[in-house]
């Protein structure tokens, strides 16, 4: 007979193969815009009205509901204690996060990891006996990111600017970073980290180095606010074109798209391109030096090897990396959901490279 102990162990062994469960009330729900219907409505909604709405089953669309209810995405109420019918309205983490008309919306990064959860993980199994997956970002490895444009341009970038609209306040305040004028936050995207840098650090310029298209739609989409305002937009493809002038290169989570030899191209550019005492900060899904945590960053590794060869890294190894190219000082912080950071400095005399 299995003591407590062992049960709770079978237990967390089990929930953990039924993760799926959850991930499918999640995106199946996204998919059928139920969040967006119950933010429109004035008043708690039924079943009934839901899936009239969707255009679904009405049996089973109460049952995705009384899920949605048990994950905490939705509130349910006015329950009637005989059929246990009742109506259902948005908690306010749904409605801050997976309603469209929301500025902090993570309906774009969910929707693209749906894409990916039947390739290329259904496929983990094959790629781990074969090895690593020939495929980028679900395209032939030797096309690029103006690949990718060329046919989602808008919700591709949309997903990517998730993590640091919603946590970019993090990665600004990861150090202190007040001494530095020249900001530029390269492969920047649409501006959601360098909008959190410009507010925190008002006497400097800051400004975003990204493809003429993804520049097009941040153009497009930019804030009122002032210090969005403040945030210049520069087209331009960091692997070919000269970097802005700078004493400060941001990158956050654009090493982990690319394999090792595109990672240290870009980083030596990166401390070519700097003053003597400039600084790189780096943001990702980092590793423990142990590689047993944090669970995002194990989850990311896979995820980045799965669709572009590539990987996350632990402190250890971005510190073996930027001293080998060139940069001192390198310090590093581990304490921070969902992403790590690292901060390094390009010395006052040039080193010989390893």
């Amino acid at each position: 007979m299995a003591t407590e102990d062992e049960q709770n162990e079978a237990r967390r062994i089990i929930e953990l193969s039924e993760g799926f469960m959850k991930s499918q009330v999640l995106l199946t729900s996204l998919k059928f815009g139920i969040f967006d219907i119950l933010e429109k409505s004035a008043a708690p909604m039924g079943a009934a009205g839901i899936s009239a709405a969707i255009e679904a089953d009405a049996d089973a669309t109460k049952r995705l509901l009384n899920a949605c209810a048990g994950l905490r995405l939705l509130h349910k109420v006015n329950v009637d204690k005989e059929t246990g019918n009742g109506e259902y309205y948005l908690t306010n983490s749904s409605r801050v996060f997976l309603t469209s008309s929301s500025p902090t919306t993570v309906q774009d990064v969910l929707k693209g990891l749906a894409v990916y959860y039947k390739s290329p993980w259904g496929h983990l199994g094959r790629i781990v006996k074969e090895g690593p997956a020939v495929h980028h970002f679900g395209r032939n490895k030797d096309k690029t990111f103006k690949d990718t444009f060329s046919s989602a341009e808008k919700t591709f970038v949309a997903g990517m600017a998730v993590v640091p609209t919603v946590f970019g306040a993090r990665t600004a305040s990861a150090f202190n970073l007040a001494e530095f004028q020249r900001i530029c936050d390269i492969g920047g995207c649409t501006g959601p980290l360098a909008f959190h840098l410009a507010a925190a650090y008002p006497n400097a310029s800051v400004s975003v180095f990204d493809l003429p298209a993804v520049i097009k739609v941040a153009e497009d989409t930019r804030p009122a606010s002032e210090h969005a305002q403040r945030v210049s937009f520069i087209p331009g493809d960091f692997f070919h074109d000269p970097l802005p002038p700078a004493d400060l290169y941001v990158v956050c989570r654009v090493l982990h798209d690319w394999t090792e030899d595109k990672v240290v191209k870009l980083l030596t550019k990166i401390h070519d391109s700097l003053p003597p005492g400039g600084g790189l900060l780096i943001a990702e899904n980092m590793l423990n030096d142990d590689k047993t945590g944090p669970e995002v960053g194990l989850k990311y590794d896979l995820h980045m090897m799965l669709v572009s060869k590539s990987r996350e890294r632990s402190g250890s190894e971005f510190k073996r990396l930027l001293t080998m190219i060139g940069f001192i000082e390198v310090a590093v912080r581990m304490d921070d959901y969902p992403l790590g950071h690292v901060l390094a400095r390009k010395g006052s005399k040039r080193l010989a490279r390893l």
